[in-house]
């Protein structure tokens, strides 16, 4: 049973302030001891509250509301990984987000009840190395994408997998998502749509010069090696769509299989529902 809780927003709140105000009552109410992060306390007027910082405030679950990015951006600060992670979506198109606004009391009552499942999900683990050494490590839940930022050029990134070459590819960048990531970046890239169940990793060239250069996808088990051989300024990876750190030539990135992150999902919920819902594959009330 979840005894404390951490409840995290989108940056913009103030259009959704009704919202807060029932999920705080809400907590109240219950047996659990919850923390807010600042932003949503000074929202609601609080003067007294247990403050909540991701990565730094323990709790059993995160309760994020906003859309995939705001998911995203919580799990980015995260260091331990036994914290447990519900959305509930006042954003955007959102695979991670479970339920909607008005749905939010009925399932907490299920979560607090007990009546849920966890599905994890597969991480990256990111290295970035200059000079033979390594000097910046990150996890994604999503994906990695490297690019050649403002100068539109084609970028040459020789990659390895298992210490074996793969290929040179000439593209916009190339992309290494997760499961989960599939239906992100990947997804607009021209990538396959991965269930999250496959323990795999993808491999995405972004707009690629040659058009024998496809999407691969690898045994999660892997360890990918990307070295950069173009020379642009502004060349950069970015994490989740939210971190970004500048590259030079001859970086290498190193990727492989990292952490699993926790979701609590709920009884109805189904992915190929999901999928049918976010994607628009028809709504007909078929199973």
């Amino acid at each position: 049973m979840f005894q404390t809780i951490g409840v995290a927003s989108r940056q913009n709140v103030e259009k959704h302030v009704a919202v807060f105000k029932r999920l705080v009552a809400y907590l109240e109410k219950k047996p659990v001891d919850f923390y807010l992060q600042d932003r949503v306390a000074e929202m609601l007027g609080k003067k007294k509250y247990q403050a909540f910082v991701p990565g730094k405030t323990k709790v059993d679950l995160v309760l994020v509301l906003g859309g995939d990015g705001s998911i995203l951006r919580a799990v980015s600060k995260m260091k331990d990984f036994e914290t447990v992670f519900f959305g509930i979506n006042i954003g955007h198109l959102g695979f991670l987000s479970e339920v909607p606004p008005q749905e939010m009391k009925k399932a907490l009552d299920a979560i607090l009840a007990g009546r849920y499942t966890l599905d994890k999900r597969m991480m990256l683990d990111i290295s970035l190395h200059r000079n033979g050494k390594k000097i910046k490590q990150f996890h994604a839940l999503n994906e990695l994408a490297i690019s050649q930022g403002p100068v539109r050029r084609l970028m040459e990134l020789n990659t390895k997998v298992g210490g074996r070459k793969l290929a040179n590819f000439r593209s916009d960048g190339l992309l290494v998502s997760t499961p989960t990531g599939s239906t992100a970046y990947n997804l607009s890239a021209g990538g396959p749509i991965v269930h999250p169940c496959i323990d795999a990793m993808i491999l995405t060239p972004i707009c690629p010069h040659s058009f024998s250069q496809k999407p691969i996808l690898l045994p999660a088990e892997k360890r990918v090696e990307i070295m950069i051989k173009s020379d642009y300024k502004g060349m950069n990876i970015t994490l989740d769509g939210q971190d970004s750190v500048l590259v030079k030539e001859d970086d290498v990135i190193k990727v492989k299989r990292g952490q699993m992150a926790q979701f609590v999902r709920l009884p109805n919920e189904h992915y190929f529902q999901n999928l049918r819902q976010k994607l628009g594959w028809g709504m007909e009330n078929h199973s």
